[in-house]
Formats: structure tokens, C-alpha cells, sequence
């Protein structure tokens, strides 16, 4: 496959970026670096421009397969005003701040895979296993029609009686998600869904807030059920209650299912899902 490398959010590490690439190569893939890939404005990677102006180029070569996030951070969202139709030509990997686009080419049609970002792939210190596991599956995950299941495990009784089939599949970071809430890219359920969600480093009382913020500007008659991935480094601060059961405090009140993993997010693991597809949940597994 052909994989080009684009920055639409925070300046990357060029060590990572280019390690990443050779190990890629290695296996016989093509990589290429958008032109702007190791441009620094204030802590982007290059100006609003040529972030945008990469994506777009990137998305509009037919030569090329796949595009990969090189990093995540923040500023993918000053892209989202400037996103045509040509975002959705070809799969965009990425999660973190890539949130914002994985979920814009989901609403809009499209498939994006929520995945490790380019800079995380390389495998350093490996010479036998030169990309990590999520990398790999990640590869074969885009030459497949298959679909992959994931464990799950209930968190309340509707998760545990619940049946769940075609539901369209949304999320990625918490945080993130809920910056767009108020503008014109927010989050919106306009079918039955799933909405996966995954933070990292925010205390207990702001991923509450997120949440209710999330919930009170979405259509929760369309949302089926809500898995939680991981929440990396994400301090308690001696609050008595998990944060299973601060979160599932507010979807009991809605007989909405809540589920957990620990298969991605931030932490150590981050395997591949497919968002903008339809999965179903049954039997403690999720099925995209």
C-alpha cells in the first residue's frame, strides 16, 4: 500500500515520524511525507494553510491509499471549515485530536479508522517486530471486509439484557468531541449508534462534565449504547466513586447500556475500529 503522512494538528517528532517510516518500508509498503509534515508554527504542525492544503492534496492523489496522522495534539479542528467531499475519497487513520475528522467523515458517509497515530507505530528497540501489534492490525484492517470483534464488558443491567444490531459507530476522545459541541461540525446522531469514547489526563469531575455537556447536545433517543475505552492517567483526586459508576449514574437515567474495554485509547493498547461503519453488540462482543 501507498501511505502518505500528513500533520493537520500539533507539531510532530521528526525522530518518530522517520523511524515509523523506514519500519514501514521495510515490510514493502510505500510511505511519503506531505510537504509540511515537519513544519512548527506556535505548537502546530505549519499554519492552518498548509496543514489544510497538505490533507487536500493528500486526498485528492489517486496514487495514494491510505493517509496517516502523524501526530494528534490539537488544531485538526481548524480544518473543519475548509473539509469538501474530497475528505471522504480514502481512509484517514488517526484518534486523539484526529477525532475531529475520523467523526466529520463518519457523519459524513465515510469510513475513518480510529487507530495508533504514525509517530506511535515504531516498534524501537524490536529488529523481529518492527510495528507494534495495533500497527499491524491496523494495516490488515484496511484490506478487509471482514468484520472484527472486540470483548466488551456490561457495566449496568441494560448492557447485560441489550441486543444491539446496526448501529452507526462514532466517537474517539471525550474531550475533544465536546470542544465541537455548539458549532456547526458537532457531534450529531442522526440514526442509532454506538459512541465509543476514550481520554486522557483529565481529572474525574472534567470527564463528568464532558460527558453531560456531550449528552445534553446530542439526540440520547438515538444513542444505544456507550463503550468506554481507555482513560489513561486520568487522576481520581480521593473522589469515592469509579468512573464507571459516576458515568453510568447518568446513563441508567436514560436506559442507555454502558460497556467497558481496555483494548484503545491512549494507554497501552489502541487497536483499529472502523467509525462511520454499522456494528452490532451482542454476548459481550462488539461486532464492526
Amino acid at each position: 500500500m501507498h501511505f502518505h503522512i500528513v500533520a493537520p494538528s500539533a507539531c510532530v517528532d521528526i525522530e518518530k515520524v522517520e523511524l515509523a517510516q523506514e519500519k514501514l518500508q521495510r515490510l514493502g509498503h510505500e510511505v511519503s511525507l506531505a510537504e509540511h509534515v515537519f513544519e512548527q508554527y506556535r505548537y502546530l504542525a505549519g499554519t492552518t494553510e498548509q496543514r489544510l492544503q497538505d490533507l487536500k492534496k493528500a486526498c485528492e492523489d489517486p496514487k495514494i491509499d491510505a493517509i496517516w496522522c502523524a501526530r494528534g495534539g490539537t488544531g485538526a479542528a481548524m480544518l473543519l471549515p475548509y473539509l469538501q467531499e474530497w475528505i471522504l475519497s480514502k481512509p484517514i487513520i488517526g484518534y486523539s485530536d484526529s477525532t475531529v475528522l475520523l467523526n466529520y467523515i463518519a457523519m459524513q458517509g465515510g469510513f475513518a479508522l480510529h487507530a495508533p497515530v504514525f509517530q506511535e507505530i515504531a516498534c524501537k528497540n524490536l529488529e523481529n517486530a518492527p510495528l507494534s501489534t495495533d500497527a499491524l492490525e491496523s494495516i490488515a484492517l484496511l484490506n478487509t471486509q471482514s468484520a472484527h470483534t472486540y470483548a466488551l464488558t456490561a457495566l449496568n443491567s441494560f448492557a447485560q439484557c441489550f441486543s444491539i444490531t446496526d448501529a452507526h459507530i462514532l466517537g474517539g476522545n471525550l474531550t475533544v468531541l465536546c470542544t465541537l459541541q455548539g458549532t456547526p461540525y458537532h457531534l450529531q446522531l442522526k440514526q442509532p449508534s454506538i459512541l465509543l469514547i476514550e481520554d486522557v489526563g483529565e481529572p474525574y469531575y472534567r470527564i463528568e462534565r464532558s460527558f453531560i455537556q456531550l449528552l445534553q447536545s446530542i439526540d440520547t433517543g438515538l444513542l444505544t449504547a456507550v463503550v468506554l475505552g481507555d482513560f489513561y492517567h486520568c487522576p481520581q483526586k480521593n473522589v469515592p466513586h469509579s468512573l464507571t459508576q459516576i458515568l453510568n449514574e447518568h446513563l441508567e437515567a436514560l436506559n442507555i447500556p454502558l460497556y467497558q474495554c481496555d483494548w484503545f485509547g491512549h494507554g497501552e493498547h489502541n487497536r483499529p475500529f472502523w467509525l462511520g461503519k454499522t456494528g452490532s453488540i451482542q454476548d459481550g462482543l462488539l461486532t464492526i
